[in-house]
């Protein structure tokens, strides 16, 4: 997190913003979290397990909104799809 969510301004190490005195620990904590079930759900994508690792990706999902944990999820829903098969790869040269 690098800007304070109610006034924007930049934040530094601080529990609290400097600007408008918001408490910061709590959502530090749960940005923390969301990370953890991350690199959990990484782990578990390179272990073979897509259905935990899907399970991971949605609880970090909950706690923070991501690109990359939705595209992954978006891969181990997929994945399980597949029952672990080879995901088949549309390269650009076929969409024209």
């Amino acid at each position: 997190m690098d800007r304070c969510p109610t006034c924007r301004a930049r934040l530094d190490e601080a529990a609290s913003c400097r600007r408008c005195g918001m408490e910061l620990t709590l959502l530090r904590q749960t940005e923390q979290t969301a990370d953890r079930y991350l690199a959990q759900a990484v782990a578990q994508l390179a272990g073979g397990n897509s259905r935990t690792a899907g399970e991971s990706l949605r609880q970090s999902l909950l706690l923070k909104s991501d690109p990359l944990t939705e595209r992954l999820l978006g891969l181990a829903t997929a994945w399980e799809q597949t029952k672990g098969r080879p995901i088949p790869y549309v390269g650009e040269e076929t969409l024209f």
